[in-house]
């Protein structure tokens, strides 16, 4: 009985660090009812004064009433149905056991508990005899009643469960009609002895429940295990139904939806986030997603993730899972640019030229508007490079870069395409105007100064431009304003020539 009482504290300590379920704090306080109520029995049988078997006979009343009402709670509590009832449940169970408590201890002044106690000699030791008296019975049917009350409660449990196991439905019903027969044993005492039969049935009980622990997982581990995932994951996860109906969340999300504004409740997503579209279709759509929230007037990008709860065609619901993806978002579009930008110009580079120059000309189709491709080329840069060193040719890179966007501006299309060449797109412009900007570019590039060691040098740009004709793909148009470009040079550069 001692190894028992050892046991079951262990098994109580153990149950409770496999889940933080409120369920387990009660399976504890169980654990420690039961395991004061074996040990005050045995040290009682090992008393050998009257004087020492009455005082562990009190002591055993601190657990003794409460196994009962305890094994009840916890049923309730893993059961869920605890939570729905608890201002009833709480005085029902445990107003009696209370009440026992108080009266065993005062027995001596009313005599409600016990009419008279005795002592008999059996098995070479003092065994205490006790006339039992009104509120002891009332304590009995109200043990019989949580015991068997709780079974109910686990075996509806366990039918209920889709992984059904024979083997969990015996070990539960055996282990509460084992308590069920010691506290009948102890009301008519088939052996005629004045024994505790509780006491010795309650150690087969634990026995039973700690096989369908550790077997058959009684305390459903894996739910709990997923649960506890759900609520400690730093991803923000929604729960929804098919109506698109919010049905659980978790921290992560209720503190990530209150930063940007959104107070998360049972509520319809469509009427929750109106006011925020892009995160609104995110959540809706059952392909991953990228939204932009703002959080203190920064933006984080999250990325939204979708599992289907049962049927692919006509699910119950989804998984959403919302994932800041900032970090990772903002290093993919620096990586983008990267690729994208020449380095030395920090304007678009040919690959960026191309993919941007084909959507240009599409939409220049789609709205019958005119679009010129200007080629640029500076004249003797090799000699710069030669004579000045190649610090002071990337710095002549640099400022015709700037150059050019200060005359063209930002509705343009500019690009370094390799060494001393550029290209300019310009769409919805007449003749007259591309003129105007080229010849702008022109001047400008003669004007401009230089300066290396005190020695001022000028270097002017060669152009050829051409008009975009119906049809025409933006390759051809880069092969004629190529030839534009290599009259100038033939000319004696420093000049415009228009094909």
């Amino acid at each position: 009985m001692l190894s028992v009482a050892v046991a079951v504290v262990f098994c109580g300590v153990r149950v409770r660090t496999l889940t933080g379920a409120n369920f387990a704090k009660t399976a504890l306080l169980l654990c420690l009812a039961v395991s004061i109520y074996i040990l005050g029995y045995t040290l009682e049988l090992n008393s050998s004064t009257p004087e020492q078997i009455l005082f562990w006979n009190r002591i055993e009343y601190v657990g003794i009433p409460f196994v009962s009402a305890l094994w009840m709670t916890t049923a309730t509590m893993y059961t869920g149905c605890f939570v729905r009832r608890k201002k009833i449940l709480v005085p029902a169970i445990f107003g009696i056991p209370i009440l026992t408590l108080i009266f065993r201890l005062t027995n001596d002044f009313h005599q409600l508990y016990y009419v008279s106690v005795d002592f008999a000699e059996a098995f070479g030791t003092l065994l205490l005899v006790r006339e039992a008296g009104p509120w002891m019975h009332v304590q009995g049917v109200h043990s019989a009643s949580m015991i068997i009350a709780a079974l109910g409660l686990l075996i509806y449990d366990s039918i209920k469960d889709s992984d059904k196991k024979p083997g969990k439905f015996v070990l539960i019903v055996l282990a509460s009609g084992v308590g069920v027969a010691g506290l009948f044993f102890f009301q008519i005492k088939p052996l005629g002895l004045p024994i505790d039969y509780m006491a010795l049935c309650l150690p087969v009980t634990c026995i039973m429940v700690i096989i369908a622990i550790s077997r058959y997982d009684l305390l459903k581990t894996k739910a709990i295990a997923r649960s506890k995932v759900f609520e400690v994951s730093s991803d923000a996860i929604l729960l929804i139904n098919r109506e698109y109906r919010i049905l659980d969340y978790n921290q992560s999300a209720k503190e990530l939806f209150e930063q940007v504004g959104f107070q998360l409740g049972n509520t319809y997503i469509s009427g929750l986030f109106w006011s925020n579209v892009g995160l609104l279709d995110g959540l809706k759509q059952a392909a991953p997603a990228v939204v932009k929230l703002y959080i203190s007037g920064r933006e984080h990008y999250y990325e939204i993730t979708t599992e289907h709860i049962g049927d692919l065609v006509l699910p119950h619901g989804w998984i959403k899972t919302i994932r800041d993806v900032t970090a990772i978002y903002k290093l993919n579009e620096e990586l983008k640019r990267q690729a994208m930008t020449d380095e030395l110009s920090a304007l678009s580079n040919r690959r960026a030229f191309l993919n941007i120059g084909r959507d240009r000309m599409l939409q220049s189709e789609a709205h019958s508007s005119d679009l010129y491709l200007v080629v640029l080329d500076l004249d003797h840069f090799k000699h710069v490079n030669d004579r000045y060193g190649h610090p002071t040719g990337d710095l002549v890179i640099r400022d015709f870069a700037g150059l050019l966007k200060a005359i063209c501006g930002e509705n343009c299309l500019i690009a370094r395409m390799g060494g001393e060449e550029f290209s300019v797109l310009l769409e919805d412009i007449s003749h007259e105007k591309v003129h105007e900007i080229m010849s702008k570019i022109l001047h400008a590039a003669e004007q401009h100064e230089y300066n290396y060691f005190g020695h001022q040098f000028h270097v002017t740009v060669s152009i050829g431009m051409t008009k975009r004709q119906p049809g025409q793909p933006l390759e051809s148009m880069m092969g004629k304003a190529d030839r534009a470009l290599y009259q100038s040079k033939d000319r004696g550069r420093n000049c415009i020539t228009v094909l």
